[in-house]
């Protein structure tokens, strides 16, 4: 008799479950949690963080998760964007949003818990809040302008503008000090621009979108140019009887909540100027005797630019305003239709004062049909961020990782499954696991009962089967 080989792996007989709704079950079931398997390990093994560079952290962070928004965070927990913060080092220059003008950070310190200033600032697309205009000073030069400078204008005039403002953070406020600086024909113009409009210190402009910011650049042009050429006509008419002014300061001090076309707008001024008694010793008078504009302009003191001044360091206060997205208590001429229509209303005749410095963008008075409607939106530094953001994974690398999880999850329920049957059927039927032949005796009483009953008649062999199965 041949013997059987035994290997060291072995196999369970299996009957089939005695349940009507076991195959139903197992169908409907296997197909439910295929779908649910797969949506899960979509969410979470679908997407993978790439590098992404962006101008904008809050659009990408609210717009890279797409439907994943809606989905449970614990499946997306591992893909969620992140954007680093941008660190401006102080000195650092910048545009907002409004890609207007240009400001330089000069400090940037906290309050609370305690005082404490810092070399940068630490941004992620902080709103820009509750900015405050504290200076604006307006340099007046002549001598040592360039070549170029002078082909357009005698005289030159720089605008700087000191602003306070403050971003929320997630460790309080934080307060940084800015200035901007605006001169139309800068050391870089070019003698090719003559008669032209040169557009200086703004980058771009759009008068149908971002109309504030257009009238606000036509008037500060206009009124450079109104200065300059001022400076111009005294110092050649009336320097006769007076020393001939070489430089100039003039210093606004805005007053908080003052109405921007009334003359108390500024709270305090100063005026300082340097003249050259004779080659090579100056003196620097101040028209200390008449404090306010209104009354230097009415007695017309040498040199009287006094009026043009004063609207020139307005107009940079408003449109330093308007390009940080802030919208004052009271009004300018750039939130309020009336009162840009009054600071225009002499706009023609202010630009026939340039000689070769055409002031712009805007030739004429305001008229609302020719441009969009004046508003003021929301300013953020610009700057670029890197950002973390989910992207689908390639259609192979997907397939295969949602193929394996689901064999996983499908295996393991699957085993539950038949676990809970198996309890059930064990409860019920508590014989179920045993043979037929094993529930009447042992095989070999069998054997022996079969011998004897079949004795003196044909021999009848056991059948390996049943020795196997006992």
């Amino acid at each position: 008799m041949s013997v059987r080989h035994k290997s060291l792996f072995s196999y369970n007989l299996t009957r089939p479950f005695p349940f009507r709704w076991f195959t139903p079950g197992a169908v409907v079931g296997g197909l439910i949690l295929t779908a649910v398997f797969t949506f899960v390990n979509f969410a979470s093994s679908g997407y993978v963080l790439a590098i992404e560079m962006s101008s904008n952290p809050n659009v990408t962070l609210s717009q890279s998760m797409g439907s994943m928004n809606y989905w449970p965070s614990y499946l997306t927990s591992k893909v969620r964007p992140i954007c680093q913060p941008s660190s401006l080092p102080v000195n650092t220059r910048f545009f907002t949003n409004q890609t207007a003008l240009m400001y330089t950070l000069t400090s940037v310190w906290q309050e609370e818990p305690q005082r404490m200033i810092s070399p940068s600032l630490t941004y992620l697309g902080n709103v820009l809040e509750n900015c405050v205009v504290n200076s604006i000073q307006i340099d007046l030069d002549s001598q040592d302008r360039a070549a170029n400078q002078l082909a357009f204008m005698e005289w030159g005039a720089g605008v700087r503008t000191s602003v306070t403002c403050e971003i929320s953070t997630a460790t309080g406020p934080v307060f940084l000090n800015v200035t901007q600086s605006y001169d139309y024909v800068p050391d870089t113009v070019s003698f090719s621009q003559i008669e032209k409009f040169l557009g200086s210190g703004i980058l771009s402009r759009d008068k149908t979108t971002r109309a504030s910011l257009w009238w606000g650049e036509s008037l500060m042009s206009t009124y450079w140019t109104e200065v300059t050429a001022g400076m111009q006509d005294e110092t050649r008419g009336r320097s006769v009887g007076n020393w001939p002014i070489r430089k100039g300061t003039l210093y606004f001090v805005p007053q908080p909540g003052a109405r921007i076309e009334k003359e108390d707008f500024f709270s305090y001024f100063q005026a300082q100027f340097i003249v050259a008694t004779q080659p090579g010793d100056y003196e620097y008078p101040k028209p200390i005797s008449h404090p306010t504009i209104a009354e230097l302009d009415s007695l017309s003191v040498y040199p009287n630019i006094w009026t043009p001044a004063s609207n020139l360091a307005k107009a940079a206060y408003a449109m330093v305003l308007a390009d940080l997205g802030q919208n004052p208590k009271e009004p300018t001429m750039l939130t309020d239709v009336e009162l840009l229509r009054s600071f225009t209303s002499n706009l023609v005749s202010a630009q026939k004062k340039a000689f070769n410095a055409k002031p712009g963008p805007a030739t004429q008075s305001y008229d609302e049909t020719t441009t969009g409607a004046l508003s003021v939106t929301p300013s953020v530094i610009s700057a670029q961020y890197l950002c973390q953001v989910p992207r689908l994974r390639s259609p192979g690398s997907l397939l295969l990782a949602i193929l394996v999880a689901d064999l996983i999850f499908l295996q393991t329920a699957w085993q539950l499954y038949k676990l809970i049957c198996e309890h059930l059927l064990t409860r019920r039927y508590p014989d179920g696991n045993s043979c037929h032949g094993c529930l009447n005796g042992p095989v070999e009483s069998r054997l022996a009962h079969s011998v004897e009953m079949t004795a003196g008649k044909t021999y009848q062999p056991v059948r390996q089967q049943e020795v196997e199965v006992s």
